[in-house]
């Protein structure tokens, strides 16, 4: 999983701590030019999770549907109702259950034991 922040530490660092609990890979980048710039690097990620604060947030969404359309794309938002085109999910950015619930039923990965 690729995970692209805004650079405050601590949120990214509990998301990355939650996913990597379940044992998957994480890729960090704490903006837009980083993290396009790695899932170029690595295109083969299981999923990529932006956070809704992100500068540019929208239009690196679409540049990802536009270089791998079928990436499943996960936006973190303190906002539930905000629309995020191109979005697979959007998922409350402080629940780390939600992304754990994302990664086994919506994208249907393993968590490891």
């Amino acid at each position: 999983m690729l995970m692209i922040e805004t650079e405050q530490p601590e949120g990214l660092s509990a998301r990355k701590l939650v996913v990597e609990t379940a044992r998957h890979n994480v890729l960090t980048a704490y903006n837009s030019k980083e993290g396009l710039d790695l899932l170029h690097r690595f295109p083969k990620v299981d999923a990529v999770l932006v956070h809704a604060q992100l500068a540019k947030c929208e239009e690196m969404i679409a540049e990802i549907r536009r270089t791998h359309p079928e990436m499943p794309i996960i936006v973190a938002s303190p906002m539930l109702n905000a629309h995020y085109p191109g979005a697979t999910f959007v998922i409350p950015s402080h629940e780390p259950a939600a992304l754990l619930d994302v990664l086994s039923k919506g994208l249907h990965l393993s968590i490891k034991n």
